[in-house]
């Protein structure tokens, strides 16, 4: 018989969140709180900002949002933010974050995750 532990950690998944919206909007705030969900449940987490969502991964993320970032990362999850977008906006990385340029989003996307959640 499986330990309860083993059986937990074979359902934990990997998987990758592609976020478009800002932070602080509805579907960004959304996006948030579902990747608090996914990673409070243990399933290990890279969320991919892309467009208006690389706010999120820059260095002038709004509080709220940067503190939601900060507990994902402080939980092992990944925040890539494609480079061409930061540069569109006249952004920069945030600290933690991963630039990428778009052959790394396509990696990224076609990696071996469990499950790709996107487009919020």
């Amino acid at each position: 018989m499986r330990s309860r532990a083993a059986l937990l950690s074979r359902s934990l998944a990997s998987i990758l969140l592609t976020l478009i919206s800002a932070p602080e909007t509805a579907g960004g705030r959304q996006a948030l709180a579902l990747a608090e969900s996914l990673a409070a449940e243990g399933h290990r987490l890279t969320v991919c900002c892309l467009q208006d969502a690389i706010i999120l991964g820059s260095n002038r993320a709004p509080g709220d949002a940067r503190a939601v970032l900060d507990r994902l990362l402080d939980r092992g999850a990944r925040c890539l933010v494609l480079l061409d977008d930061l540069v569109l906006r006249g952004l920069v990385a945030g600290e933690r974050a991963v630039t990428v340029d778009r052959a790394g989003i396509v990696a990224a996307l076609t990696a071996d995750h469990d499950r790709v959640i996107g487009a919020f």
